[in-house]
């Protein structure tokens, strides 16, 4: 993190904690003041002003520090614990109406569906946000109809347990607004990949933001977008939740001067699955990052570890991605959308155009082969060219495949 200038920091009068300041290397002024405890880690709310002209600054500042909503933010500083606060009270209710109806197993059947698939997506969401209830449904979705390869009928089991408990937080007062969840047809729907180039023009267009407005979000987000595009991991919350002791280094005896990074992590299939990365992304961004937040310790996640809520991290990435791919004319192909989560679709359709074995990026992915075929796999120029030459690669005169190759 670069150091204040000291020397540029202004307290403004009246203003309880309120200041301006620039960091060492930027120009502009930066504006800074307490919020609560649980708001940031420092408990400050910081933003840049986008001036150099340290007066204009301070009338910023002033205009942002008097419109701002601390007793909204207070609010919230209560915990909140989805399944506590929504699911404990639902199936305590459900059970009494099913025994009242002479079918208690039921009732335990739901809860169960919960706790094995529904619980681990909502029990940390901040269900005060609908946003971030809708990601997690979201996420919940795909991993029902990719990953475990549920049927319809079965998967709209899952969207209705998870609606009634959703109306049962909105009764209760607890959930404000009822998110909007997903359809069969949306969930259904083809989710392509984005090419390689596609890819990079993204992460390119993340940097010239940040170089643009000098937000360092922009340029941690391209960072983050470059880490999902080098492993098999699934884009979302999985990434944001590795911590710094989770990594290391294994020396390859082949290539003593390029150690593999090597990630432990917690996914939706395993509960500890090593995650290795492109040998590209440990020489040009992982120094980046470590760098970054050079006083952070084993226990600080390795992306954005300033900022606690998860989720929050995730839905403004989110946003973010999909408005810089729209503004690119990328986010749609053939009129599908192509979420954050596309991204998955480009690493392992790529390894498998590569000729690695099925098997080998179906661990890597910490999927399965089936899964890989069923959901993956992309029909793209590409991936039918590199099937039709090993159907037919030997059928074709010599003189016509060298011209077929080039």
């Amino acid at each position: 993190m670069p150091k204040i200038d000291k020397s540029s920091i202004k307290e403004i009068k009246n203003c309880d904690t309120l200041r301006v300041f620039r960091y060492e290397n930027s120009k502009n002024y930066y504006v800074s003041f307490y919020v609560s405890k649980r708001y940031s880690k420092n408990g400050r709310y910081e933003q840049s002003l986008k001036t150099k002209n340290v007066n204009e600054a301070a009338s910023k500042a002033k205009e942002l520090w008097r419109g701002f909503d601390k007793e909204a933010v207070q609010k919230t500083d209560k915990e909140c614990n989805f399944d506590k606060d929504i699911a404990q009270p639902f199936f305590k209710s459900r059970l009494k109406k099913y025994i009242a109806k002479g079918t208690p197993q039921y009732a335990k059947k739901e809860e169960q569906r919960y706790i094995n698939f529904i619980k681990p997506y909502l029990e940390n969401v901040d269900y005060r946000k609908v946003e971030h209830l809708e990601n997690a449904v979201d996420d919940l979705v795909i991993e029902l109809k990719q990953d475990k390869k549920l049927k319809d009928t079965t998967i709209s089991k899952y969207i209705n347990l998870v609606s009634l408990l959703f109306q049962k937080g909105f009764k209760m007062r607890k959930i404000e607004q009822l998110p909007d969840l997903p359809t069969m047809q949306r969930i259904n729907e083809e989710r392509p990949m984005y090419l390689p180039r596609e890819i990079r023009q993204i992460v390119s267009a993340l940097i010239d933001e940040y170089e643009r407005t000098e937000d360092p979000f922009y340029d941690e987000c391209a960072d983050y977008v470059n880490f999902c595009r080098s492993c098999g991991v699934r884009p979302g919350l999985e990434p944001l939740r590795i911590k710094k002791f989770q990594q290391r280094f294994i020396n390859d005896p082949e290539n003593p001067n390029e150690p593999v990074l090597v990630f432990t992590i917690k996914t939706k299939t395993k509960p500890k699955h090593k995650l290795t990365m492109h040998p590209e992304f440990v020489r040009q961004v992982f120094p980046k990052m470590m760098s970054r937040y050079p006083s952070s310790t084993a226990e600080d996640y390795i992306f954005f570890p300033k900022e606690k809520n998860r989720e929050k991290v995730y839905d403004r990435i989110r946003k973010n991605f999909t408005r810089v791919s729209r503004e690119l004319e990328l986010y749609y192909r053939n009129g599908k959308e192509r979420p954050l989560y596309s991204i998955r679709h480009t690493f392992i359709t790529n390894q498998v155009n590569q000729d690695v074995p099925m098997q080998v990026v179906a661990d890597s992915s910490s999927t399965s082969v089936p899964v890989i075929n069923s959901n993956y796999l992309e029909d793209d120029d590409q991936t039918i060219l590199k099937r039709h030459k090993r159907l037919f690669g030997k059928n074709y005169t010599k003189s016509a495949y060298s011209k077929t190759v080039k």
